[in-house]
């Protein structure tokens, strides 16, 4: 992954979300572009621009190792995995990189960002968000962590 960081920022060559710091006194002071309210550790915000590369590239959609990892770094983030690609989703459609429209059929190209599709599509392989939520199991469950 290639996650660029100085003693305030954190960016990436593979996507425009970001990580600043904020200089206070509560020991959490990095915030991620795409969930500015929450603070964090250095270590947080690190996974969390880790999970933003690993959920940007499409070529990971049927990767099981892939999902685990996504599901390691939103655990590291205080998190589950299903909440964290929402927060990027959302993220995505305020800077206007896709159009999200509840409902209407999904035929254009995709967005201009990879990995999300422009509107919400029906579940299967290949068709959008569906793959990163495994309908079998609850999302409550804790994620996979690797030692």
């Amino acid at each position: 992954m290639a996650v660029h960081s100085t003693g305030s920022r954190m960016t990436s060559e593979v996507t425009p979300e970001y990580a600043y710091r904020v200089y206070s006194g509560d020991g959490k002071p990095w915030r991620l572009s795409w969930w500015p309210g929450r603070p964090l550790t250095e270590e947080q915000a690190l996974a969390g621009m880790e999970l933003d590369e690993l959920v940007s590239n499409s070529a990971l959609v049927h990767d099981p190792l892939a999902f685990a990892l996504m599901q390691e770094r939103a655990h590291r983030l205080g998190t589950v995995f299903a909440q964290a690609l929402l927060l990027l989703a959302k993220a995505m459609a305020a800077r206007g990189a896709v159009e999200i429209t509840p409902g209407e059929q999904a035929d254009g190209p995709r967005g201009g960002d990879i990995g999300i599709p422009r509107r919400p599509r029906e579940p299967g392989p290949g068709r959008g968000l569906g793959y990163c939520i495994d309908l079998r199991r609850p999302h409550t469950e804790p994620p996979v962590v690797f030692p």
